[in-house]
């Protein structure tokens, strides 16, 4: 038997804090994915460099009293155009993949809940596991909020030089300029909220800008003020980022934002000295699609 499915990567996130008691995310779910393949063979391989996605494998097992000699029988391969360490969900879309094909492929059923909590005994996780926008604290595993909108944007990405390993980021103690930040992240959630009720991608990108700004002092981007201003001059919604990453994406309507001439100003201040691809993106929702099953 064999199992294939593909999950989206995400252009950072729609805003990212301590909203409340706690520190939340929504992410924004791009079209680029991983695609995770599972099935029974007499000869047992993966890819050991997966170390994230061969943990899910063994959790999603243990978690339904599925022998672990079984796993001998199995081969998982993982096939991602995601970018890995900027920000885009490489890890989570691998892990969250292997947890869907494996539950597939000893045909049971997970809970969105139960998703959520594999995946967050793994690493902190990021909302594209959820089919719709999802206020949710990474670090717990904890769903807060669903929202019913999901915009369709095309997103122009700024894809950062560097690089940002997650495991290593979540070490470090920002927990002071996240207190210091709330109430912009909070009015940032405000905007979103709005967005989604009356569907005004105005204020969505809005939101997006201010949490964007709030996260400078926790994770920098360079040029951030500039590429906002040039974004905003040639009518796009506003700007995100990867909020423990290293890239940046521009919201914009193809219809009404001038992204030719938003290029030429953004090559005009050199950005090619701190972002080394520019490409465009599309927005879609988050959760699993099944190829081979």
């Amino acid at each position: 038997m064999k199992v294939k499915v593909k999950c989206p990567g995400s252009c950072g996130e729609y805003i990212q804090g301590i909203i409340g008691d706690s520190e939340k995310l929504i992410s924004l779910p791009v079209d680029i994915y991983s695609e995770v393949t599972i099935e029974e063979k007499k000869n047992f391989h993966v890819d050991k460099r997966r170390k994230k996605a061969i943990s899910a494998l063994y959790k999603t097992l243990e978690y339904f009293d599925v022998p672990i000699e079984y796993v001998k029988s199995l081969s998982l391969t993982i096939n991602s155009k995601i970018p890995i360490a900027k920000g885009m969900a490489s890890s989570t879309a691998d892990i969250y993949g292997t947890i869907m094909a494996t539950a597939k492929l000893i045909d049971k059923k997970l809970s969105e809940e139960e998703i959520a909590k594999l995946c967050s005994s793994i690493e902190p996780t990021d909302s594209i596991i959820f089919e719709k926008l999802t206020l949710f604290d990474h670090i717990k595993g904890v769903i807060k909020k669903r929202f019913e909108w999901n915009p369709k944007i095309n997103i122009l990405v700024l894809e950062g030089k560097g690089t940002l390993d997650t495991q290593e980021f979540r070490k470090r103690d920002f927990d002071h300029l996240r207190k210091k930040n709330k109430k912009y992240v909070e009015k940032a959630f405000e905007y979103f909220s709005r967005a989604c009720r009356e569907k005004d991608k105005k204020l969505l990108g809005m939101a997006c800008t201010i949490s964007s700004l709030a996260n400078q002092d926790i994770v920098f981007k360079p040029k951030l003020n500039e590429i906002i201003e040039i974004s905003y001059k040639f009518n796009a919604y506003g700007v995100n980022v990867a909020h423990s990453g290293t890239v940046i994406g521009i919201l914009y309507d193809e219809n009404a934002a001038d992204i030719e001439k938003l290029i030429y100003s953004l090559n005009k201040i050199n950005i090619s000295e701190e972002y080394s691809k520019i490409y465009s993106v599309k927005s879609v929702e988050g959760g699993v699609r099944y190829l081979v099953k």
